[in-house]
């Protein structure tokens, strides 16, 4: 066994910049979604060590999104004819939504971009506005 220690920042860097490679090359976009979910919870939570004084972020959690509540998800899977064998989505919206909200907890974060965030920034934000 070799236990090593690993800051939670490279981490979600290494999986938002791997999300950010397979959306670029147009490969699987439930990896993209699966990473940069995983990567932005990561960096809200480095976020809220950092600022420990301020209220709740206005973003919900990925988690919260993904996982809502049993009721709510209910009346939600109902709405939507969703089973528990199948999703309904918007798998390239999701993508570029999650990827967005990665990037900006990165950049609140670190106050820097790299190549493929700017991009991504570029290239996909620019053109919804």
């Amino acid at each position: 066994m070799n236990i090593e220690k690993h800051h939670k920042q490279e981490i979600a860097t290494r999986q938002v910049e791997t999300a950010l490679l397979l959306y670029f090359a147009q490969k699987d976009l439930f990896s993209v979604i699966t990473l940069a979910g995983a990567a932005e919870e990561i960096f809200g939570q480095l976020l809220r060590l950092r600022e420990p004084g301020e209220k709740q972020s206005p973003f919900r959690s990925v988690l919260e999104l993904l996982r809502p509540a049993k009721t709510r998800a209910r009346e939600e899977l109902a709405a939507a004819h969703e089973t528990d064998l199948y999703v309904h989505m918007d798998v390239r919206h999701e993508a570029e939504f999650l990827l967005g909200r990665a990037i900006d907890d990165y950049f609140a974060l670190t106050g820097e971009l790299s190549g493929n965030m700017r991009k991504f920034n570029e290239e996909v934000r620019s053109r919804r506005g």
